[in-house]
């Protein structure tokens, strides 16, 4: 039979003593963990320890069934009993919401499930003579049920079994609260985890209560290593203002949103977004909760944008390009983006290179780059700037070591005096402008903290092609200046052309007609004098006019040639011989060396076009000395040189005297349009062929030079008229 528990006679002194120590002790050893399943186990143990033979702990499950919580036996062989057969647990039964229960005989039906502990013949060793109910719960909240077996007649007073149990009760509610708890932390540390922004969390006192690998990250911390710690235990003195800032809002209780912070370490500088919020208990602030976003990408690149449009705007102010590479240097090294910096730029002969700006941060290392600009890399070193030069493709060294060193050094003290500049890190960018490279830009850093990387080669890449293209419209400006200089000097001097020869055909016209009106003609050598004047000054505005047509020709490409085999001897001598009465009175003395055919296929009067020109130049710049002309073999190539004896060509000027417009210097500057040497060379590279000038092996004076291609099977030369 069932029924409620009973009073039992009065306890003695000793056992009310022993009820009081048990009930203690019980309660400081449930208190002493808050694991679910450690906390099960020690409430079965002190229930057999005490009184019971057996004691059996269910669970209530959310959905309302009883779960098997922990069980213990007094006797060996019955807790090996259990853990093989495990009375299923009975079902929660609303009359446990009344008090515990004392079963002495037959079990109620709710309470089936625990019959064997009754029955000595289904459990032989645990047949029981009563069974204790007792029914856990924190205030209203069942949690389940805790089942004790007797063999003997003792039971516990029903007060002190039930205080156990409402003991054994707040210990499994604490227990449950616990490990719901630790479940949402662990969720909750999970997102953190899974962030990737920093997040942290930070109690009263400012100390870290947990924290996110991507914030254990920014701080380069392990994640561990941020518990228990606050900011400034973390940070040093760089994190005074994270921390006045997390004091605020611990005293304000309102957040700060998105609060930008520049971190400066061991010379790094790194940005960061933090938003800081309460965190509250009720309406009280008790902590602080911090997520952090780096921004240093950004960062950067908004400076570098800013700083790259100020260069933009500086490169353009001159027109000068030395000028022009010299704010690209002050940009580099004013910009902190080199220690120094070197620009070396191609020379006019396409080959070697100008060092052209050498400039640093400090006194002490400008003092050293001066030595640097006497050790531009010459042709064919293995210098990492020509390597640039040649390829026209960047080079980054993040470390400079000896290697690197050894490969710049064009002698030991050039590399004794890149070690005294201490270059850590380095960079080459090509300076390129319309598809040519111009130069070579090399930035240096001295920091040992500080390695260049792709990011600062690509924005050096940015801000040297603005320089090269600045750089380049400062070229272009030069050369349109010099055009628009030479094109007023050419119009006024062809002015000046065209008006003498047309004055003078004026005049002898208006001599002829006047003697004609008079109807007294003049002597008749008179007449032929005036005619011939009239003649050779029609022939001069042809030939100025020609030439002009000439230059339009060349310039939009429809220079035609027609082509022949021709023997060059025999031609020199024919037009020596035409030429033979300007060459008279000029005393100019013709020396021919031109003895054995040599052909080319060329069109024979635009050749004789270009002879014509050089022995009318020898003639105007070297009156009464001889001319010497020679036709040579040279390879595959036909020579032709003309030689005077006059005061030859400037230094510097082989290649200007070959452009349209230009003429030499002196007293027949102004005596000609600057065409004829540029006609005469368009006309040799026409043909396959160029025309030079060179300074005589012996002796003052210019010697051009006049290429050809030979002609592939010489053939019988075509009689001239």
């Amino acid at each position: 039979m069932s029924e409620p528990l009973l009073p039992c006679p009065r306890e003695t002194a000793a056992a009310s003593a022993r009820a009081r120590e048990f009930l203690s002790e019980a309660s400081r050893l449930l208190a002493e963990s808050l694991d679910w399943e450690r906390t099960l186990t020690s409430v079965v143990q002190l229930a057999v320890r005490e009184w019971a033979d057996v004691a059996l702990l269910d669970v209530l499950a959310a959905d309302g069934g009883m779960l098997p919580g922990a069980h213990a036996a007094r006797e060996p062989s019955w807790q090996q009993r259990l853990e093989q057969e495990r009375p299923c647990p009975p079902a929660w039964d609303s009359r446990t919401d009344g008090g515990s229960l004392r079963v002495a005989g037959p079990a109620p039906e709710w309470l089936a499930a625990y019959a064997g502990l009754l029955d000595a013949g289904a459990s032989p060793g645990l047949a029981s003579r009563s069974l204790l109910v007792l029914p856990l719960r924190k205030e209203a909240r069942p949690l389940g049920l805790l089942t004790l077996a007797f063999t003997g007649d003792t039971v516990p007073a029903v007060e002190v079994a039930e205080d156990f149990a409402h003991r054994a009760a707040l210990a499994l509610a604490n227990a449950l609260q616990y490990q719901e708890a630790q479940a949402r932390l662990a969720d909750l540390q999970a997102f953190m985890n899974a962030s990737p922004v920093g997040m942290s969390l930070f109690d009263g006192d400012l100390r870290c209560l947990r924290t996110n690998p991507a914030q254990a990250a920014f701080n380069r911390l392990p994640q561990a290593a941020h518990v228990g710690r606050t900011p400034s235990e973390l940070m040093g003195p760089r994190a005074a203002p994270v921390e006045a800032v997390m004091r605020e809002v611990m005293h304000t209780g309102a957040p700060v949103v998105d609060q930008l912070l520049t971190d400066v370490h061991a010379g790094e500088r790194r940005h960061f977004r933090i938003t800081y919020f309460p965190v509250c208990d009720g309406e009280a602030p008790v902590g602080v909760g911090t997520t952090v976003s780096e921004v240093t990408a950004q960062k950067v690149e908004e400076e570098r944008l800013r700083f790259l449009a100020e260069a933009t705007s500086r490169l353009s102010h001159s027109l000068d390009w030395r000028t022009t590479l010299r704010t690209a240097a002050q940009l580099l090294v004013g910009g902190k983006l080199a220690d120094y910096c070197t620009v070396d730029v191609l020379a006019d002969d396409g080959q070697g290179l100008e060092r052209v700006e050498a400039l640093a941060s400090d006194a002490a290392t400008q003092r050293l780059m001066k030595e640097a600009l006497r050790y531009p890399p010459p042709p064919g070193s293995r210098s990492p700037i020509r390597r640039v030069l040649e390829t026209g493709r960047p080079v980054l060294a993040a470390q400079v070591d000896p290697a690197w060193l050894d490969a710049l050094a064009l002698s030991p003290e050039h590399r004794r005096l890149m070690e005294a500049l201490g270059g850590q890190s380095v960079m080459f960018v090509p300076l390129v402008a319309r598809g040519r490279t111009l130069g070579v830009l090399s930035v240096v850093s001295q920091d040992p903290h500080r390695r260049y990387q792709d990011r600062d080669l690509d924005f050096l890449e940015d801000l040297a092609s603005r320089t090269a293209l600045a750089v380049d419209n400062a070229w272009l400006y030069r050369e349109a200046s010099r055009a628009v200089a030479a094109r007023d000097e050419f119009v006024a001097i062809a002015t000046h052309e065209l008006r003498t020869p047309l004055s003078a055909l004026q005049l002898q016209l208006a001599s002829l007609w006047r003697a004609l009106d008079k109807d007294v003609p003049g002597p008749p050598e008179r007449q032929k004098l005036g005619l011939a004047s009239a003649q050779r000054q029609a022939e001069r505005l042809s030939l100025l006019v020609t030439h002009l047509f000439e230059v339009a020709r060349i310039s939009t490409g429809r220079l035609t040639l027609e082509r022949e085999d021709v023997d060059l001897s025999a031609l020199v001598h024919r037009l020596v011989t035409r030429m033979e009465d300007a060459l008279v009175a000029a005393g100019c003395a013709p020396v021919l060396h031109a003895s054995a055919p040599v052909f080319a296929h060329v069109d024979r009067l635009r050749l004789e076009q270009v002879l014509m020109n050089l022995l009318s130049n020898a003639m105007k710049y070297a009156p009464g000395q001889p001319v010497e002309l020679s036709v040579d073999v040279d390879g595959a190539a036909a020579v032709i040189a003309v030689r005077d004896w006059g005061p030859g060509i400037p230094t510097g000027a082989d290649a200007r005297i070959f452009e349209r417009f230009e003429r030499a210097t002196g007293e027949h500057a102004r005596a000609s349009l600057g065409l004829g040497l540029y006609i005469s060379r368009q006309i040799a590279r026409a043909h396959g062929g160029e025309l030079t000038v060179e300074a005589p092996p012996l002796g003052p004076g210019a010697r051009f030079v006049l290429r050809l291609p030979m002609a592939q099977v010489p053939r019988a030369p075509t009689s001239s008229p």
